[in-house]
């Protein structure tokens, strides 16, 4: 599930970079990160990369992001005890 979610805000971020009004090396700076960890933050099969970096990313790309917390229908099978 982290990794979907890690996933899909990534495309998010590729799209917002390719739509924003902002260069790169603005997008970058504002950041305050080196180009190298900046096309990290981009890179969707990169599944090492900060949250926290990605969401300020999004944030300046104009982006707003909701978590939204329910509890499952189903309650999640229980692990079996191991021997």
């Amino acid at each position: 599930m982290a990794d979907l979610l890690l996933y899909k805000l990534t495309l998010c971020a590729q799209k917002g970079v390719k739509e924003s009004e902002l260069s790169v090396r603005e997008i970058i700076r504002r950041l305050s990160t080196s180009p190298a960890q900046f096309y990290r933050l981009l890179d969707q099969t990169n599944y090492r990369k900060s949250m926290r970096q990605l969401l300020a990313l999004l944030h300046i790309l104009n982006y707003e992001v909701d978590v939204v917390l329910r509890t499952q229908k189903t309650p999640a099978p229980k692990a079996e005890p191991r021997a």
